[in-house]
């Protein structure tokens, strides 16, 4: 049992006597294993390097303790303990394969973990968060492991480090002639000469504050853990009700594996509530505004909850959509596919404010605005980001309370029919889905059904594209290579065709591919089939009858 300290404690350690001479958790809401492969490999590589050179100390950073009455809970430096335990846990996997149980169990009770006398409790000197130490625990500290699948990203992590780090024991001992007492050596190196500097404070709040001092000072740490643990400095003696909205957002965002997402979720939701933030200043900006624990706490409680509805956003599969109207998740998908990640502010605040029938009236509104101003271009997306961020703020604070308000402030941003117009009519399109949702949509429109901009069959084995002008000219195609290069991915001269088709007609004549558009059951490809010849002319008009089509299918 480790003893709670009443002042603030600086030393230098071994990394090694740290692990055998405390018991120590990392807290429920601090992030999981996130060490890439490369990272524990450096770490390895120059611990090594640092053996073979008979350096005096390799040192690797700092740790930031809270010392508890029952055990110390590790604020900063939790990847770095967890990387060392794995080595060590699979220097004792050597020894016990070559039978020399005796000192895998010495290494095993000195850095791993130990039984407690009276109730024989294993009890592991090293406790990862709540997501991760179950698969630490029976994976990788106990002897012999028990094991479990992974399943989460950061539990496949773990078991990449241990894989590496008995790779890299098998290697290191190929290298002496003595592998017990190079293997011993290496373990008297990560005890007295692997440095870290343990600050360790009396309670969260020093802690929290020596965090955020020592990264200020350059340390690399993800943004997300100082706001965490900022938060958890304001919260006080709500601290557990903090930690706990913390956990389950980050576990929302965690499951969509992708763990950078965190950040990015971040600020866009600050961004929805207060405008454009950029990742740079949001550390500041919420400092400024979050300064009480009753904000900390109301902040988490929102953190939270728009968590929730961000996931939503991404995986239009979610249970969140069975309350929307199938038409709201469709143009959900839609603006998904158009990869416009800077409109999600607006979509957030909209999702969070408007009534669920206003709320699907905005999404298609926003399907006819980014198409408008990927057909348009010439903005760019730092521009796009602040008039949607600035909007959603003007939602969030209920200045817009419906689509109609939204149209109205997005009014002189919005491409014109005029603009919108000439754009299509010499608009190319490189990226195959985006064109194949164009030329559906376009197809609904030209059979008059009454939504055309819904959500396109994106099924490449159903529907696939058709270069008229193909993407290889034959003998046949009497054509100037420039304006080939020029005309090839402008939207008249693509159309939709079965997958069968478009395989069939290959790199044909145009004489030979009209017999295959007449059959088409794409009204737009049929027409194809009137034209005598194709080139520049018929591309245009063709394109001009879609440009005519698009403002029908995407009005404002």
């Amino acid at each position: 049992m480790t003893k709670g300290i009443s002042k603030l404690t600086i030393e230098l350690d071994g990394i090694g006597h740290t692990l055998s001479d405390n018991k120590m958790s990392v807290p429920i809401y601090q992030r999981s294993y996130a060490w890439e492969e490369i990272h524990v490999t450096d770490l390895y590589d120059d611990l090594f390097t640092s053996i073979r050179n008979n350096d005096d100390e390799y040192f690797i950073g700092s740790l930031v303790i809270s010392s508890g009455t029952e055990s110390d809970e590790v604020v900063d430096g939790q990847q770095r303990l967890a990387t060392i335990s794995i080595l060590l846990a699979a220097i004792r996997d050597y020894f016990n394969s070559n039978g020399d149980s005796e000192r895998a169990n010495h290494i095993q009770n000195q850095y791993l973990s130990n039984r407690d006398r009276r109730t024989q409790e294993v009890i592991p000197n090293l406790n990862l968060n709540h997501s991760d130490n179950s698969f630490f625990y029976n994976t990788i500290i106990m002897q012999p492991s028990n094991g479990e699948k992974p399943t989460r990203a950061s539990h496949d992590k773990l078991l990449k480090a241990y894989n590496l780090a008995k790779s890299k024991i098998r290697a290191y001992v190929t290298t002496s002639n003595n592998p017990t007492t190079s293997l011993l050596d290496l373990c008297d190196f990560i005890d007295e000469h692997l440095k870290i500097i343990v600050v360790k404070v009396p309670n969260h709040a020093n802690a929290f504050t020596i965090f955020e001092t020592l990264n200020d000072r350059g340390l690399e740490l993800a943004i997300s853990d100082l706001l965490k643990n900022y938060l958890l400095g304001q919260a006080d003696n709500r601290l557990a009700e903090v930690q706990d909205n913390w956990t389950k957002m980050y576990s929302l965002l965690e499951n969509t594996e992708n763990e950078s997402l965190v950040v990015t979720f971040l600020r866009q939701y600050w961004s929805s509530v207060y405008g454009l933030t950029r990742e740079r200043d949001l550390y500041k900006k919420i400092k400024e505004r979050i300064t009480s624990k009753q904000r900390a706490i109301d902040f988490s409680n929102n953190l939270e909850e728009a968590a929730r509805t961000y996931v939503a956003l991404i995986d239009t599969t979610n249970a969140y959509w069975s309350d929307f109207s199938p038409a709201s998740k469709v143009h959900m998908e839609t603006l998904n596919l158009f990869g416009m990640t800077q409109i999600r502010p607006l979509i957030l605040s909209i999702m969070r404010k408007f009534e669920r029938k206003e709320s699907e009236k905005a999404l298609m509104f926003l399907v006819n605005v980014c198409v408008r101003f990927l057909i348009g271009g010439g903005l760019g997306g730092g521009f796009l980001e602040n008039q949607f961020s600035e909007r959603a703020k003007d939602v969030s604070e209920g200045i817009i309370p419906d689509t109609k308000e939204l149209k109205l402030k997005l009014k002189d941003v919005i491409p014109s029919d005029t603009q919108f117009k000439e754009a299509f009519q010499t608009a190319s399109v490189s990226k195959q889905y985006l064109a194949r949702y164009y030329l559906i949509t376009l197809e609904k429109a030209n059979n008059s059904e009454t939504k055309p901009e819904l959500v396109p069959n994106s099924d490449t084995l159903a529907v696939n594209l058709e270069h008229v002008l193909p993407k290889n000219l034959s003998a046949e195609w009497k054509i100037d290579p420039d304006i080939h290069r020029a005309y090839l991915k402008r939207l008249g001269n693509l159309a939709l065709m079965s997958s069968k088709l478009n395989s069939d007609i290959g790199n044909a004549s145009f004489i030979e591919k009209k017999e295959f558009y007449l059959t088409s059951s794409f009204s737009l490809t049929r027409s194809i089939a009137s034209s005598d010849d194709w080139g520049i002319k018929e591309i245009n008009e063709r394109q001009e009858v879609m440009a005519n089509l698009a403002l029908k299918a995407w009005k404002i």
